[in-house]
Order: structure tokens, then C-alpha cells, then sequence
């Protein structure tokens, strides 16, 4: 609505669409509805929940959407393709891609020539990809609605967006639009989609700096690294205590090398907000394992196999 408003400088309103009764159930699991108000123009958009049908089923199922009620027909989308694009504007139908294109014929024409790319492979995850991938395999579940990790991570729309763009580009994702949400689907799950998203992952941790333990910045900081295996695993706590905070911003007094172990504890600066997955005051089990990827001691190798193998174990049960 915001895109519409500034590009044609109109107030635009939406309310419920009263008429969804008077339809037959298969319009019903094809689209969302919406009534909206463009300045004092009337109009029903659909949101299609899944792939949009051929344009001639389209045209059939907008005519029985207007015997409901006579009124312009938007259909409003996330992406278009240029044949989809030209098949609409061939048959006439309105159509809305939010900061893309717009076409609206019963007001006068209105296009912006911008289309999808091909996307790119990519080699790593972002951070906030990355961040998105682990909540959905701690959901344990084969689909969830992206939507709801922007109030987890309290990032912005944006944000969420590129992030799932690049699980998409993975090939290992699949999404679908449920009404305004977004459904992420994997191909595979838990331990197998993991296994298989490795090559795409990175280490959480920015920098390490040695700060004095009584570093105010201790005092909301995560258990992380060995600290935080010991605690999921049974190898002994480490002599140097461990922690996360997130790198953002963050202004720490200390050292680049380890000056004093009997009064300095080690600060890991992350990528991302190691409190956003953590629990308990300690980072998440598989932000942790990444952090550790590279360690050459045989009994870390082990505690982090050990470790794995319980959450996974916990999933399967």
C-alpha cells in the first residue's frame, strides 16, 4: 500500500472483503482478499497463496470473483517474470509488485520496468541467513512462516527478505506466500539439510579480545566457545572463561592476546546477536559448533561430535 501511495501520491485504504462467502472454496484456497480503496476508486486484490495459475483459469476465476461484486480486480505479487508480466497486460488484468511494477488500467497505466534476476550462486550465508537457517531447524518442523523470526531477531522486513533469498539460493529452500507471509519449506531435514548447507556456513565469531572479568560487558555476554561446550558436553570447563557479545557496536577494553589467564576472560565479538538463538545465558548448540569448526584438538573434536549428536537425537525423539 505504501508503494502504491507514493507512486501515484493517493491515499489508499483496505478493509475486509465482505463478498469471500458467496465463493466457491476452490477461490477460496487460491487467494487472499482484500477490499481497498484507492482514493475513491474501489478495488478487490488477491494475494495468491501459491504459483499463480494459467492466464486463462485466471481470467475465468476473475469473472466469478466480479458476479460478487463488480469491481476491479488486482492480482498482487512478491516477484513476476516478463512473460507472466506480458500475459497479464494481454489480458488485461491489474497487477501489483510491491516496488516493482504496477499496472492498473481502470486508473490509467502505470509501469516500472524492473524484473527478477536470475539469482546468484553464492559461496556464503550472510549473517542474518545464517541466523534464519538455524531457527528453522530448531523449530523442527518441515515448514514455518519466515515471518515470525523478524520478531526473534527484531530485524527489518528487508532484512528478512534477503535472508530468505539466499536460503533460496542454495537450491536447498523452497517459499510460498501464505496471504502477506512468507512460508520457508526445506528439501531436507534436520541433520541431512544441515550436513548438506555446510559448505555455505561461517563462523559466527568476527574477533577475539581479552578483556579484565570484570568488564562491564561481561555481565549480559553469552557463554560461548569452550566454556560453553563443557556445559553441553563432558569436557572440562577451559582455564580461560568464554564469552559472546555481538560486534556491532561494541567497545571493549582489552587485549588482542591472552596477557594474564588468572584475571582475563575471552570475549568472542559475533556476526550477529548471539542472544537471539542462545538460551540460558549460552550461545545455541550449532552457532557454537561453527564457532569451534577448525579447532585441531582431538578432545574438542569429540565433545562437539558428542554434542551434535544429542540435539539431533533430541529431534529425531
Amino acid at each position: 500500500m505504501e508503494y502504491i501511495e507514493r507512486l501515484l501520491r493517493i491515499k489508499v485504504r483496505y478493509r475486509p472483503w465482505q463478498y469471500k462467502g458467496e465463493l466457491p472454496y476452490y477461490l477460496l484456497e487460491r487467494y487472499e482478499f482484500r477490499k481497498v480503496l484507492l482514493d475513491r476508486v474501489a478495488a478487490v486484490f488477491l494475494y495468491p497463496k501459491g504459483e499463480l495459475d494459467q492466464m486463462a483459469s485466471v481470467r475465468k476465476q476473475i469473472a466469478r470473483i466480479q458476479k460478487a461484486e463488480n469491481l476491479p480486480v488486482v492480482i498482487v505479487m512478491d516477484k513476476m517474470s516478463r512473460n507472466q508480466r506480458e500475459y497479464l497486460i494481454a489480458s488485461g488484468i491489474p497487477f501489483v509488485v510491491p516496488d516493482k511494477q504496477l499496472y492498473l488500467p481502470f486508473m490509467g497505466i502505470v509501469l516500472q520496468e524492473k524484473f527478477d534476476a536470475a539469482p546468484l550462486p553464492i559461496e556464503k550465508l550472510q549473517p542474518s541467513a545464517q541466523v534464519l537457517f538455524f531457527y528453522y531447524l530448531y523449530q523442527n518442523t518441515e515448514r514455518i512462516y519466515a515471518n515470525a523470526f523478524m520478531k526473534t531477531a527484531e530485524c527489518s522486513g528487508m532484512t528478512l527478505t534477503r535472508a530468505v533469498r539466499q536460503l533460496e539460493q542454495t537450491g536447498l529452500f523452497d517459499t510460498e506466500k501464505d496471504g502477506t507471509r512468507i512460508v520457508l519449506r526445506g528439501k531436507f531435514t534436520g541433520r541431512i539439510l544441515f550436513e548438506k548447507m555446510r559448505p555455505y556456513l561461517i563462523s559466527p565469531v568476527r574477533k577475539v579480545v581479552y578483556v579484565h572479568r570484570g568488564e562491564a560487558c561481561l555481565r549480559n555476554a553469552s557463554v560461548a566457545g569452550l566454556s560453553a561446550l563443557s556445559e553441553k558436553s563432558m569436557i572440562s570447563p577451559p582455564d580461560v572463561e568464554s564469552y559472546a557479545v555481538y560486534g556491532r557496536g561494541a567497545r571493549l577494553k582489552g587485549t588482542e592476546r591472552l596477557m594474564d589467564a588468572s584475571v582475563q576472560a575471552e570475549v568472542e565479538l559475533w556476526k550477529y546477536d548471539p542472544q537471539i538463538l542462545g538460551n540460558n545465558g549460552t550461545v545455541d548448540t550449532l552457532s557454537l559448533a561453527m564457532s569451534l569448526v577448525g579447532r585441531t584438538d582431538e578432545r574438542v573434536e569429540e565433545a562437539l561430535e558428542d554434542m551434535m549428536e544429542e540435539m539431533w537425537g533430541e529431534q529425531d525423539g
